[in-house]
């Protein structure tokens, strides 16, 4: 669920490899530690094709409503064609259209409110908040699953890439810098804000805020002989065929102009862009790429005051 000017970051993002972002075991002991299996209602903000609502039905109470809801029909009607083959007869789905800033719930009317990766999205992540603290009854709490996006940019594939140059990675960094401010700048939300939920939350008037972090690596090591590993692989070689995922010219151009960057700086970084997507790409389809896929995701639950 996007709420700005674009929708192909968000539609390229929706794919089988989301499936693969969490450990079941992860799930469980969070489930415990929210308290799931006390909780007659739901409702996933920004559900996009219901991921994340089918993770959590299965800890619920037995009878439990779960709302999905998201501005976009198409993935809607997806998430409801998905809820029937869930084969969940003790939970009922209810997906309807709506903005994160307008739900289309009524006041205190869910025990628990869940979004996964919105907030970054948004113009302003506090009202997104503070919304979903309406829906949510007193007591009850709201959690989310945000990223720090930004990691990425610090992390090896390979042995051979610790002999790096200092100032080649502090390039890169500035450029990724001014293009993360940029998208924040024009209104399109920040890819990091996993980092700064506590301090939201605490401006939004949640109470017992607590935070912990996902332990899923999504790692693609050879050969690739898994289905989580083949439709991960899948995923990127899209992207970088089809300059999707984040990886097109002219959004990353935009954003970072919009960031106080120069064209003449941004398209002599381009130019290695491109090169290492022309090697990443026959890595990949050779099965020769290697990563241990870490990243930060942060889970972050606030309580509603009473």
């Amino acid at each position: 669920m996007k709420h700005n000017k674009k929708s192909s970051h968000s539609a390229s993002h929706l794919n089988q490899a989301r499936e693969y972002w969490w450990n079941e075991d992860f799930l469980a002991l969070l489930a415990d530690r929210l308290e799931l299996s006390d909780c007659e209602s739901l409702a996933d903000i920004g559900c996009g094709e219901g991921m994340m609502a089918f993770k959590f039905a299965p800890y619920l109470s037995d009878g439990a409503a779960v709302y999905g809801v998201d501005q976009e029909p198409r993935y809607l009607r997806k998430a409801g064609k998905l809820a029937k083959k869930q084969k969940l007869d003790s939970v009922s789905f209810d997906f309807r259209v709506g903005s994160a800033y307008q739900l289309p719930l009524e006041d205190d009317s869910v025990d628990i409110s869940i979004c996964q990766t919105l907030l970054i999205h948004l113009d302003d992540p506090l009202a997104g908040l503070k919304e979903m603290m309406r829906i949510t009854r007193p007591g009850g709490l709201v959690v989310a699953l945000e990223p720090n996006n930004m990691v990425q940019h610090l992390l090896f594939d390979r042995y051979r890439d610790t002999e790096y140059e200092v100032e080649d990675i502090l390039r890169v960094l500035e450029i990724r810098l001014r293009i993360e401010k940029g998208k924040k700048l024009e209104g399109l939300g920040f890819n990091s804000l996993g980092d700064v939920l506590p301090d939201l939350y605490l401006k939004a008037g949640l109470e017992e805020t607590q935070v912990w972090l996902n332990d899923k690596a999504l790692q693609l090591i050879p050969p690739y002989d898994t289905r989580e590993q083949r439709f991960r692989a899948g995923q990127m070689i899209t992207w970088l065929e089809e300059g999707s995922g984040g990886l097109g010219y002219e959004e990353n151009l935009q954003y970072y102009l919009a960031g106080g960057g120069t064209r003449k700086v941004f398209d002599a970084y381009w130019k290695t862009v491109e090169a290492y997507k022309v090697s990443l790409l026959n890595q990949l389809k050779n099965q020769t790429y290697i990563s241990s896929g870490g990243g930060v995701m942060y889970v972050t639950a606030g309580r509603v005051p009473d």
